[in-house]
C-alpha cells in the first residue's frame, strides 16, 4: 500500500523532549489509521546541518518512487525542505508551527524562516497564540488551523496502590510528607518557566502546610536554588532535578496541584505548555499563568485555572482554594486531548482517508 503522506522530522525518538514527544506520538497515531513514511532525525542537534539535505534528497527520492502527494513538516525548521519540495513535486506541503519555531529572535532566522512557512499549503499551529504569531509574521490566516498538542494517557499510568500513597515516595525522596499539600511544577528550568518568581513571591506566603516539589533541570536551576537559600525555604521547596519517568508519574500521582508560573521574556514564548496535559492526565489540576499557548492548555475552571502572570496574591488565592475533582480533571483531559482525537483532526485537515474508508 503506497503511503498517503510523508513525515519530516528533525526531532525524533531516542532523544527525549517536547517536539521529539509530539513528532513521535503524532507519526504512530496517525499511522494507525492511514498509511505513512516517515525520515526523521533521532540523534543530537548538531546533526542537522547535514539532515537537511539529507531529508529533501531522500524525500524527492521517495516521492517519486511511491508517488507519494502529501508532505508533512513536524515543525517550521523544516520549512525551507518543504519549500524545495514543493518547488520541483506535484507534492502539498503541510507544517506544524509550535511556538519558537516562528518567534526565534535571529535577523538571519527571522529572514529564511517565517516566509518558507507562509508559502506552505496547510499551517497547523498548536495555539492561539502562535496562530496570532504566525499572521504577525505575515503568514496567510485563511491557511492556518489551531490544532493543539495531544497526550497519551498509557505513557503516565501508575499502579492504583501507588497514585496516592506517600509512605513509600517521602522515604524515597527523604521528604516528610503527611498532612502536606504538595505543589508540583516538571520542565525546563529558565526564566519564562518563572519557578524562581514564584519560589521568592508566593511560596513565602502560602505557609508551611504548602510543600512545592520542583523536577527539571536548566540555565534557572541556580536563581532557583539562591531563592530557595536565601528566603530559608529549604525544608519547603524542594529541586529535585532530573527524575526516571517512573518518578515523575508518580509525583503527578501524588501531589495536590500543579503550578506552571509562566511570566513575559521577550523573544521566548510557551507555545502551548504539554505539561499541563500531562498532569490533567494524572487528574492533577492545574495553577497556570494566563499567557500564551497555555490558555489552550488549560480548560479555565474545569482542568485548572489560569491567573494573572506575576500576580502573586492570585496564585495564592488560587492555590488555597483550589476544589476541582481529580477524576474530573482527568477525564475531561483525556476525552480532549487523547492523541487519538487530535489525528483525526490533522487527518481532516491534510485531506486523509481513513482505511476503513477506502
Amino acid at each position: 500500500m503506497k503511503p498517503e503522506i510523508l513525515f519530516l522530522s528533525r526531532n525524533y525518538p531516542p532523544q527525549i523532549g517536547g517536539l521529539e514527544t509530539y513528532s513521535y506520538n503524532l507519526i504512530q497515531s496517525v499511522g494507525r489509521r492511514h498509511s505513512v513514511s516517515k525520515i526523521v532525525l533521532g540523534k543530537a542537534r548538531k546533526h542537522l546541518l547535514w539532515f537537511l539535505p539529507y531529508a529533501v534528497f531522500t524525500a524527492a527520492a521517495r516521492i517519486r518512487k511511491e508517488h507519494i502527494r502529501r508532505v508533512h513538516l513536524c515543525d517550521g525548521v523544516m520549512s525551507p525542505a518543504g519549500l524545495l519540495l514543493k518547488s520541483f513535486l506535484p507534492v502539498t506541503v503541510s507544517v506544524t508551527i509550535h511556538g519558537l519555531d516562528i518567534t526565534f529572535r535571529n535577523s538571519l532566522y527571522q529572514t529564511a524562516v517565517p516566509p518558507c512557512v507562509a508559502q506552505m499549503d496547510r499551517i497547523i499551529c498548536v495555539s492561539r497564540h502562535t496562530e496570532q504569531e504566525c499572521v504577525h509574521r505575515g503568514i496567510a490566516a485563511d491557511k492556518i488551523t489551531v490544532i493543539p498538542n495531544g497526550i497519551n494517557p498509557a505513557e503516565f499510568q501508575v499502579p492504583e496502590s501507588k497514585r496516592t500513597g506517600r509512605t513509600e515516595l517521602a522515604e524515597r525522596l527523604g521528604i516528610h510528607l503527611e498532612g502536606k499539600t504538595l505543589l508540583l511544577t516538571v520542565g525546563r528550568l529558565v526564566p519564562r518557566k518563572g519557578v524562581a518568581w514564584f519560589v521568592r513571591e508566593v511560596v513565602p506566603r502560602l505557609g508551611d502546610a504548602y510543600l512545592y516539589l520542583i523536577v527539571g533541570d536548566g540555565s534557572d536551576f541556580a536563581p532557583v536554588a539562591r531563592a530557595v537559600g536565601e528566603l530559608d525555604l529549604g525544608n519547603r521547596v524542594f529541586l529535585l532535578g532530573r527524575v526516571t519517568t517512573e518518578m515523575r508519574n508518580r509525583l503527578l500521582h501524588a501531589s495536590d496541584m500543579f503550578v506552571m508560573p509562566n511570566r513575559e521574556v521577550e523573544g521566548d514564548v510557551e507555545g502551548f505548555g504539554i505539561a499541563a496535559l500531562e498532569a490533567g492526565c494524572c487528574g492533577l489540576p492545574v495553577i497556570a499563568s494566563d499567557l500564551q499557548g497555555l490558555k489552550d492548555a488549560v480548560i479555565h475552571g474545569s482542568t485548572g485555572f489560569l491567573v494573572e502572570a506575576e500576580n502573586a496574591g492570585a496564585f495564592v488565592e488560587n492555590i488555597r482554594n483550589m476544589d476541582l475533582n481529580r477524576e474530573a480533571v482527568r477525564s475531561l483531559v483525556v476525552e480532549t486531548f487523547d492523541w487519538e482525537k487530535i489525528s483525526e483532526r490533522y487527518g481532516e485537515v491534510l485531506g486523509l482517508i481513513p482505511r476503513a474508508e477506502r
